[in-house]
């Protein structure tokens, strides 16, 4: 399996006075690259990277704007923590309950427009920093858990700090196989909100963007542990990485017939500048595992260029352990998490076995008033049968068929399934007071930002399953009956249908 990296990624202005950052797509400006920090595989200690400036800063504001672009492979949020030293006592944000606010950008230079987005603190009192989140995070002073409403004149440190998903130990609980997450982070900067919360008069404390990496202190949170991640600079490569990404942000989901389809396994067009392999890697790390051991690809195959090949290979299978396995994955555009008026959900797919096997869409709704991911899926005890709808394209039969947790794909299946968003249910252990979910999916409010594909090793041992085209369709639709064609087949649908 491939290794999986954990990379954070500081930057800051180039441009005296004009607060952008211009990256190697403009030749016609210098770009000074920021620091990377990276580390291999899955950190087991929470990591802290401090800036101090070369005397204390004199600022005169209420509250700390800090500039960050961020994606992860581990988990939509990313939970990360902040500080700063004045005088001779460090203060931290860290809250149990409460919003801190967010300014996102579009485009790479914030000019082409900005919204608000609330961000939340976790259970465990991180921030909560969403999935391709590019713009400030606006700290107030007021809300600083050791120091609330403290008056501060200087700063003379700057912490920002990477938090380990538990430790690497399977039978602690912590099931993700490897961390992976960039944070760009680009200036921190003291500034004046005005009454309506409204930045203001900024006033600079760091900037990354050519400094030395020696500029910044690592380490590990941990006594006597050390850090695992090390400082590089960055590569005009990894620049263009982060505006392909802010990009795609942006972009429509493609359609085809009634579906928007919302994951294709493909690269964004915004990336044809950069290098095969880079677009390769990132394909491939945006996606993680947890579970039993099992192995991805993202190649050929599907239903034209790349798909999802999952595996399971019995090699590997722990008989002591659970037999769940599965790969996750975030999504890349912000259109693809607005399920609203959507029917269901479908999925092409490929079962390469001479016999049946099994998969799950598990979907995880992110609850904006909670700020909780709920995770919901076919395991439900008030519906033991799920009826889900399939269409063959090699042998243009379509068909219903019943399954239960996981949906049963027949041997050597090509095509497309239907899955009801009514046949969907919060799994009952998800509704206890410890994951807090509400268990009513509401695509008109929360957003849906990720998904999981799950199988059980089991029964599943040494096969591929192929998939592509993970979409939404929009159309009521029969099954192609002989008997009633008041309904459009599935294959109508997906040739002539729209999403209207």
């Amino acid at each position: 399996m491939k290794a999986k990296f954990v990379s954070v990624l500081l930057a800051a202005s180039v441009l005296a006075g004009a607060g952008i950052w211009v990256g190697g797509a403009d030749a016609s400006a210098e770009t000074a690259l920021p620091l990377v920090y990276e580390a291999a595989g899955k950190l087991t200690e929470s990591e802290r990277l401090t800036y101090t400036p070369a005397e204390d800063k004199g600022v005169s504001g209420n509250a700390l704007s800090v500039k960050v672009f961020l994606k992860n492979t581990y988990n939509y949020g990313f939970p990360a923590s902040f500080s700063v030293t004045s005088g001779d006592r460090e203060y931290i944000w860290s809250k149990t309950v409460g919003t801190a606010a967010g300014i996102r950008y579009e485009g790479v230079d914030g000019t082409a427009g900005k919204s608000a987005e609330a961000l939340q603190w976790n259970s465990m009192g991180f921030l909560e920093i969403p999935y391709l989140f590019y713009g400030e995070i606006i700290l107030p002073f007021a809300d600083l858990e050791n120091g609330a409403g403290a008056e501060i004149t200087s700063v003379s440190e700057f912490s920002v700090g990477i938090t380990a998903s538990v430790n690497s130990n399977f039978a602690s609980g912590d099931t993700w196989t490897a961390d992976g997450i960039s944070l760009y982070l680009f200036d921190v900067s003291c500034v004046t909100l005005d009454d309506d919360g409204n930045p203001s008069g900024y006033e600079e404390i760091a900037d990354f963007c050519g400094a030395d990496a020696d500029d910044v202190r690592l380490s590990a949170d941990a006594e006597n542990a050390e850090p695992e991640g090390a400082l590089r600079t960055a590569t005009e490569e990894d620049y263009a990485v982060f505006e392909a990404f802010n990009a795609a942000y942006y972009a429509a989901c493609d359609t085809q017939g009634d579906m928007k389809i919302i994951e294709d396994f493909e690269a964004d067009e915004a990336f044809s500048d950069i290098g095969a392999e880079r677009v390769a890697s990132e394909l491939h790390d945006k996606f993680y595992l947890s579970g039993q051991l099992s192995d991805y690809s993202v190649a050929a195959g599907g239903v034209e260029g790349n798909a999802l090949h999952y595996n399971l290979d019995s090699s590997v299978y722990d008989a002591g352990k659970n037999s769940y396995a599965g790969v996750h994955f975030n999504f890349a555009r912000e259109d693809a998490t607005d399920w609203s008026g959507a029917k269901g959900i479908t999925v092409y797919v490929e079962n390469t076995a001479d016999y049946l096997v099994s998969f799950a869409l598990e979907i995880f709704q992110y609850n904006l008033e909670t700020g909780l991911l709920e995770q919901y899926n076919l395991n439900d005890v008030g519906q033991k049968y799920k009826t889900v709808y399939a269409y063959n394209v090699e042998t243009g039969e379509e068909f219903s068929y019943h399954t239960q947790t996981f949906t049963r794909v027949p041997a050597g299946f090509k095509g497309w399934i239907r899955i009801p968003f009514s046949q969907y249910a919060a799994p009952a252990w998800s509704t206890s007071p410890t994951y807090g979910n509400e268990g009513v999916l509401d695509f008109d409010k929360n957003p849906v930002v990720k998904i999981s594909v799950t199988r059980l090793f089991n029964a599943n041992q040494d096969t591929e399953i192929i998939l592509d085209d993970i979409a939404l369709y929009y159309s009521d639709f029969g099954v192609g009956s002989l008997f009633d064609d008041s309904r459009p087949s599935i294959r109508e649908c997906i040739e002539s249908g729209s999403i209207a």
